[in-house]
């Protein structure tokens, strides 16, 4: 599988910027476009599964 490097801007302190990116990086990585389609979907337009998701994880 082809590598590709894209340059994008993410908002915020240095560290949690970072980290956000690292953590797109690694869905990427893991999922394919379509299902990243569908979760970006999700995450913009139904708060509360994205508030089920949350607390699943711990209330991050």
């Amino acid at each position: 599988m082809e590598k590709h490097k894209f340059t994008i801007a993410i908002g915020g302190e240095k560290k949690e910027a970072t980290e956000k990116a690292n953590a797109v990086a690694t869905l990427a990585s893991y999922l394919d476009a379509k299902t990243l389609r569908a979760l970006a979907h999700v995450v913009k337009t139904d708060p509360k599964k994205v508030a089920i998701a949350k607390s699943f994880l711990g209330g991050l």
